[in-house]
């Protein structure tokens, strides 16, 4: 063959290569994991930045860290590769809601629920350093999972559930089970190695873990919120023995939402008591308590308040790790995505608490 021949060859060959090379490249970079969307739902990372500490300036000093990353991406908000409840067969669900959060020291972990009830919850778990999405955990049922908590001594990870009954009750992961569990590879789900039914309260509507004890915020409907203490006893397991039950008051007249249906997560630092209260298309707050250990009720609308910040609407679960805040949203959801807000979050985002508080 002539040597212009063999020189053109190899040229386009080369071509095609290097067209190849990049084209993977770009589906490394933009195909979901197995089926699980990890890129941002609605913004880039410049454009969530800017619109938030555009809308909420006061929230600028406290995001700004020497450690990264400040935020993380909500993962599976377009797309989550889960098992139907109709068949436990593999399929996609396109309305996952993201409720509870969790803090591991390797792990940000969030679930979500199938608005549409079609699909099983899951569990999506993040690199806490680098912000990247490493595995999913598929729960065995639909469970709204509306709080997660863990508890650094067992190690378990404790999320909010209902028995068949729709009685509340609270499931946990021994380590050894959300370590092994991984979708992506076995496409099963992964059974709640502890189920405890709670039968003296009505819905679990948050969970948080502080001082050896797990924390459970429910209410009924035509009367005032509870915040109740179970302790944990030395195989890591919660008891209704030596807790005690802090009254949640508020006021519901008319123009206001009971604090029933407003809180939707809470936390502890150092001592003060931290709720996310969340209503609506309206901005959401932050409220800070007094935590003196011996209060038995809190007036959410007196002069209990020690702080009050303006966060974006829909604002989910809350957890404080050491001086960092860490702040879980719903706003970019499948239901939320076309309402008129001026903002959707569809990061987690990671708050200086010495800045954002004092």
């Amino acid at each position: 063959m002539h040597k212009k021949g063999i020189w053109a060859i190899t040229a386009t060959i080369g071509v095609l290569v290097i067209i190849g090379g990049v084209w993977l490249g770009y589906r490394r970079m933009h195909v979901p994991v197995d089926g699980t969307n990890t890129k941002a739902a609605m913004t880039t990372q410049k454009q969530f930045y800017h619109q938030l500490t555009t809308q909420y300036p006061q929230l600028k000093p406290a995001i700004d860290h020497d450690a990264k990353p400040d935020t993380y991406v909500i993962p599976g908000l377009l797309k989550t590769k889960t098992l139907t409840h109709s068949g436990g067969q593999v399929g996609i669900s396109t309305t996952m809601d993201p409720q509870g959060l969790a803090i591991t020291p390797e792990y940000v972990v969030i679930s979500a629920y199938s608005r549409d009830k079609r699909y099983h919850s899951v569990m999506y778990f993040l690199n806490k350093h680098t912000g990247r999405m490493v595995k999913e955990l598929v729960f065995p049922g639909r469970s709204h999972a509306g709080g997660l908590a863990y508890d650094p001594i067992s190690k378990r990870l404790w999320v909010t559930t209902e028995t068949a009954q729709k009685a509340a009750s609270l499931s946990a992961y021994d380590e050894s089970t959300w370590r092994q569990a991984n979708f992506a590879k076995h496409h099963q789900a992964t059974k709640f190695d502890h189920v405890q039914a709670m039968p003296n309260v009505k819905r679990a509507s948050f969970i948080t873990y502080h001082n050896n004890a797990l924390y459970l915020g429910f209410f009924d409907r035509n009367a005032q919120g509870n915040f109740l203490a179970l302790p944990m006893s030395k195989h890591g397991m919660p008891t209704s023995s030596g807790g005690h039950n802090v009254v949640l008051r508020g006021d519901n007249h008319p123009g206001h939402y009971s604090t029933s249906k407003r809180l939707q997560g809470a936390t502890f630092y150092h001592g003060e008591l931290l709720f996310s209260q969340s209503y609506g298309a309206n901005p959401s707050h932050l409220l800070a308590f007094d935590n003196d250990g011996q209060r038995t009720w809190l007036d959410f609308d007196g002069d209990d308040t020690i702080k009050d910040v303006a966060m974006p609407p829909y604002m989910e679960q809350i957890v404080a790790d050491g001086e960092d805040l860490y702040v879980l949203f719903e706003s970019a959801s499948a239901k939320y995505r076309k309402a008129d807000l001026e903002f959707h979050a569809d990061r987690v985002v990671k708050l200086d608490l010495g800045q954002l508080l004092h």
